[in-house]
């Protein structure tokens, strides 16, 4: 009776310990959102405002002007990116969390340095919620990389602020992170159909190892380099383009275009190659033998 009381009290305690860590995940993710918006906030607002300053509106003074530059000047630095960085933090953790655990691994492989100590496990994201990700993340990248972009060669907004009000080329720097996330994303949405569309075609089959499953256990699961790939690919992509800023759009003769183009046109490839080769990676997940939604720790 003794041991019973003593399972139905553990099994208690744990499902309150379960409900506690999704509710503390739920604030991380919350705390996460607010920082990204907050970060984005400042950027987008900072542009604008710098934007008012330049159309030298009718009574605002010198004094003034130097103040609002300034404030504006916080969405133009290290700011957002410091507040990205905690954003990610807490949305990685807080939807671990929320939509599982973590916890000591019970049988950590015999190495002679710390190896996948912790492991973790939780609820795969819904694929409508995955594609909604992605498409907030195009969004913004739209906003923060296609704006300057199509600014260059139309001679539009925001490329024709320039002097101390210039912030176009902030939007690209940062734009390239936020594409380079949403490129990942969508490599990730297609890793779990590639997975899926494995599992229903009777490839993944427990206790029988795919081909190469050592190499993509280490490859895409471990360090997940299928993301990387293609999210680096994603940035450098879009910083190939900073050269054309000074070198397209209506007072560029076609000899000044055409002589900064070899270096542009040289990175844009690499970079394409480099998601290509994330996409071709990510296609083999299903090869490593472990599950999506699981993952393991470095050391």
């Amino acid at each position: 009776m003794t041991e019973e009381l003593t399972g139905e009290a553990l099994a208690a305690r744990r499902a309150h310990v379960a409900e506690a860590n999704r509710k503390f995940g739920k604030v991380l993710s919350i705390i996460g959102v607010v920082l990204a918006a907050v970060a984005l906030l400042l950027l987008i607002g900072g542009g604008i405002l710098l934007t008012w300053i330049a159309s030298d509106p009718p009574g605002l003074e010198a004094s003034s002007a130097d103040d609002l530059r300034g404030l504006a000047a916080v969405g133009m630095s290290a700011v957002p990116g410091v507040l990205a960085l905690f954003a990610m933090c807490g949305l990685v953790a807080g939807e671990q969390v929320r939509r599982g655990g973590m916890g000591r691994n019970p049988a950590p492989p015999g190495t002679v340095l710390p190896n996948a100590t912790f492991i973790s496990r939780f609820r795969v994201l819904p694929t409508g919620w995955h594609v909604l990700w992605v498409v907030v993340g195009l969004v913004v990248s739209f906003v923060l990389v296609g704006l300057p972009v199509i600014s260059w060669f139309t001679g539009g907004w925001p490329g024709d602020v320039d002097g101390s009000e210039q912030f176009a080329q902030y939007w690209l720097i940062y734009g390239s992170i936020a594409f380079g996330v949403t490129v990942a994303s969508a490599v990730s949405l297609i890793k779990k159909t590639a997975y899926l569309r494995a599992l229903r075609s009777g490839r993944i089959v427990s206790g029988r190892p795919a081909a190469g499953q050592k190499f993509w256990r280490w490859f895409d699961y471990r360090w997940r380099f299928d993301l990387w790939l293609a999210g680096l690919g994603a940035m450098v992509a879009v910083l190939a383009l900073t050269p054309l800023s000074d070198a397209v759009g209506p007072g560029a003769s076609p000899e000044e275009t055409a002589s900064v183009l070899p270096a542009p046109l040289s990175f844009l490839a690499l970079g394409l190659l480099l998601v290509i080769a994330g996409v071709v990676c990510t296609l083999n997940f299903w090869r490593a033998g472990e599950e999506l939604g699981s993952g393991e720790s470095a050391a």
